[in-house]
């Protein structure tokens, strides 16, 4: 048996561009191929995955997020043929952002001929069924509770098991009922490392201060912002609040690009795909659809002009919750709501995801009070911030306890972390060293994951 390497091209100890090359003397298979959201800036491509991409024998992406998928197309662009595996959701998930990437930055990284020769080629699997990436190795998708489609890929490399997490979940979640493992010890972990020294509450408590605040501000006549990601926290938030009969009277406005991944969503309400204990208690709510209750509206019904039904909502007297784009406030419809409701200080806004350092949201985060706004749309407008801030501490990878978890129940003996930084990193592998051997990866330098 040849020596199994791991390449990185990012998220070594750093959060962005995930792409990392399995190899051996005959064989290449790339996990995942993302880009890095930078503030205020272009995003970064993962440098290195060009020298490869002819010779991959596969690619495998674990989930839509464009941090691990969106330099995909890229690889049509530089001469790869082969097929690119993910499950179904991943695949209609990861489309709508990568028409999404193009509309925003063009065809810096690639064009839609691209993405149009990319999607062609795209072998969808369900999770826990084997399917052959080359000769001598297979891989399976195992259920990582991040977002809908989210999958870890265990390989097995000629009888060597090599798992990847991707980016996982412990927590019981509004879809999900946390990460599943494999059935068999793995030889080998390369896990995400995002929360290695930080609890996470669990989700119960923080939903219910949710919506108790929700409800008290909208019952008052004031308005509820809660800019959020597209994709995973936003469909949580709303199924939330959609299962809280005492909100049912008061209307939540849902904008932006949401909209669209609630009619993905809508498409994979099974036990495939969700656990069954949120099918149930949609069931106990007569509903087929958290999104289809009558108090769920779409912004763009009001009118057919967005901008305007946006002010509407904002001159209204009516109390409110707005659930909108984008969850960073980088850009987006949270922007102009900023502007119109922003100066009131009886309106609350809620930050429900991780703020990266050099965002806007960031910026409010920490105590901001004067913002700028409208950068993406060519002008910029200073705007000063009355409203109220609250901070619900979610999050879409697991907690440290799950770290610990994955490392111990996993089996391996050699535990490779990714996507954290280096303090998280260095905590998490002060607590395996008595069981396993923890390492870091460095960026484009071939690393030794098994050698026989």
């Amino acid at each position: 048996m040849n020596d199994i390497n791991i390449t990185a091209y990012g998220a070594t100890d750093f959060v962005g561009r995930s792409s990392f090359l399995i190899h051996d003397r005959d064989h290449k298979i790339l996990l995942d191929c993302g880009l890095e959201l930078v503030p205020k800036q272009k995003t970064i491509a993962p440098v290195g995955v060009h020298d490869v991409a002819k010779e991959l024998d596969s690619v495998l992406i674990s989930h839509a997020h464009i941090d691990h998928s969106g330099y995909t197309p890229r690889l049509s662009k530089e001469g790869y043929r082969g097929n690119y595996y993910m499950t179904q959701p991943t695949k209609d998930i990861a489309y709508r952002l990568w028409l999404d990437h193009l509309k925003i930055e063009g065809r810096r990284h690639w064009s839609e001929t691209d993405l149009d020769r990319v999607f062609h080629k795209i072998s969808t699997k369900d999770y826990n069924k084997k399917f052959k990436v080359a000769d001598g190795i297979t891989a399976e998708f195992i259920h990582a509770g991040h977002i809908l489609g989210a999958a870890q890929i265990l390989l097995d490399w000629e009888g060597q098991l090599i798992l990847y997490t991707g980016d996982i979940n412990d927590r019981v979640t509004p879809m999900f009922d946390g990460y599943d493992l494999p059935n068999e010890k793995v030889d080998v972990l390369i896990t995400e490392s995002t929360n290695g020294d930080r609890y996470v509450p669990e989700r119960k408590k923080i939903d219910v201060g949710l919506r108790l605040l929700a409800k008290q501000i909208a019952d008052q006549g004031n308005k509820m912002l809660l800019p959020s990601f597209a994709v995973g926290r936003s469909q949580e938030t709303l199924i939330t609040l959609a299962l809280d009969n005492d909100l049912d009277d008061i209307p939540i406005y849902i904008d932006g690009m949401i909209v669209t991944m609630n009619m993905i969503t809508e498409h994979y309400l099974s036990e495939k795909w969700v656990s069954k204990g949120f099918l149930e208690n949609l069931k106990d709510a007569g509903l087929n659809s958290p999104f289809q209750k009558q108090n769920m509206i779409p912004v763009k019904s009001i009118s057919e002009r967005t901008h305007q039904s946006r002010r509407y909502l904002a001159e209204s007297n009516e109390g409110s919750i707005i659930v909108t784009t984008s969850g960073m406030l980088e850009g987006g419809p949270i922007h102009t709501y900023l502007d119109l409701l922003g100066s009131d200080e009886n309106n609350v806004m809620g930050f429900s995801g991780y703020q990266v350092e050099g965002t806007t949201g960031r910026k409010i985060y920490d105590g901001a009070t004067n913002v700028t706004l409208f950068e993406d749309y060519g002008r910029k407008k200073n705007v000063d911030l009355n409203l109220k801030i609250m901070k619900f501490p979610y999050s879409g990878h697991t907690s440290v306890d799950g770290l610990k978890q994955i490392m111990g129940d996993s089996g391996a003996k050699n535990i490779f972390l990714v996507h954290g930084d280096k303090r998280n990193q260095k905590y998490i592998m002060e607590y395996v060293k008595d069981v396993a051997k923890p390492s870091l990866i460095n960026e484009n330098a071939p690393t030794p994951l098994i050698g026989v």
